[in-house]
């Protein structure tokens, strides 16, 4: 089953799948597999497919994955896809024998075979978890992020029908499953899970940089969920940015990052909360007693929440 939540707990349930990838589309769709249970290692004995949903309305179609798309293996988890995928739009998805890129292509609220196949790309780490996740980046052309939890995160740009890969590194990520591409304030950022690794600390930051521009350090202290995920996805508004994380067996959290009249990142739990203590860091993530310098200020409040704020003093 699929449980949504919204800030006062669960509100709605829809049927789900036999399997554990889930994603959305640019038009909000909600993305699962049919004819797959977890954890099959071959997905094209098992006739696989996808079955896209509303949330709003209900209304589902379901698509078979052709042959055009080559043999995945087993694939534990889809990334963001472009488009409508009720009408026109485009899944990329890897599995564990892929050796490439499968592109699944939807025109006309239908499969169109044509337009489906295996892209060659070199330099990838094919695994089971590979999530790759469609995005505009800042130049506003077509992109990928190709995210293996034990490799080094690919960005993806496209020359024609050719894929142009090249590694990319962020400050002080971890090997957790999930990372997600964010556009905001004429910046290319991504928000990602940092270290200790399987806990649920992240940070949003550009690749190449010496340190994020915000950091949201852990907030337990052993892994809580038994496989290695902390899921975040990011919104932008007028006026800032929802970050949504989900740390399975953990916490699923609202964040929203902010930018202040005098250029310093915000990022925000929640509001209305009992400060129980406030603590600073260096960019190293050394606690240090006051802030002096580029200063990471963590607030604890007794709830067990906390924000973080970048200043520079």
């Amino acid at each position: 089953s699929i449980y949504v939540y919204d800030e006062n707990g669960l509100v709605n349930t829809i049927p789900g799948a036999a399997n554990t990838p889930i994603t959305r589309d640019e038009a909000g769709n909600l993305i699962i597999t049919t004819n797959v249970v977890f954890p099959s290692a071959d997905w094209a004995t098992d006739a696989a497919g996808i079955k896209v949903i509303n949330p709003e309305t209900g209304e589902a179609k379901e698509y078979a994955i052709p042959e055009e798309c080559g043999i995945l293996g087993r694939c534990d988890f889809f990334g963001f896809a472009k488009g409508n995928l009720m009408e026109d739009g485009v899944l990329y998805l890897t599995g564990g024998t892929n050796s490439g890129i499968s592109i699944l292509t939807i025109a006309g609220g239908e499969v169109s075979a044509d337009e489906c196949y295996v892209a060659p790309c070199d330099g990838l780490s094919p695994t089971t978890s590979t999530v790759i996740n469609y995005y505009k980046d800042l130049a506003g052309e077509d992109a990928l992020l190709y995210v293996t939890r034990n490799a080094a995160p690919v960005k993806i740009t496209f020359d024609g029908d050719n894929l142009v890969p090249a590694a990319i590194s962020v400050p002080g990520k971890g090997a957790c499953n999930g990372m997600f591409p964010l556009i905001w304030d004429g910046k290319e950022y991504f928000v990602y899970p940092t270290l200790p690794n399987y806990q649920n600390g992240f940070a949003v930051g550009e690749a190449g940089a010496e340190a994020p521009i915000v950091e949201v350090p852990s907030s337990v202290a052993a892994n809580a969920n038994g496989y290695q995920a902390n899921w975040l996805n990011a919104e932008i508004d007028e006026n800032g940015v929802t970050i949504y994380q989900y740390y399975p067996g953990g916490n699923m959290t609202v964040y929203r990052l902010t930018k202040n009249e005098g250029g310093v990142e915000e990022i925000i739990n929640n509001t209305d909360k009992v400060v129980s203590s406030v603590r600073y860091y260096n960019i190293m993530g050394q606690e240090m007693k006051e802030a002096n310098g580029i200063t990471i200020v963590v607030t604890t409040y007794t709830d067990g929440t906390h924000s973080a704020i970048k200043v520079i003093k």
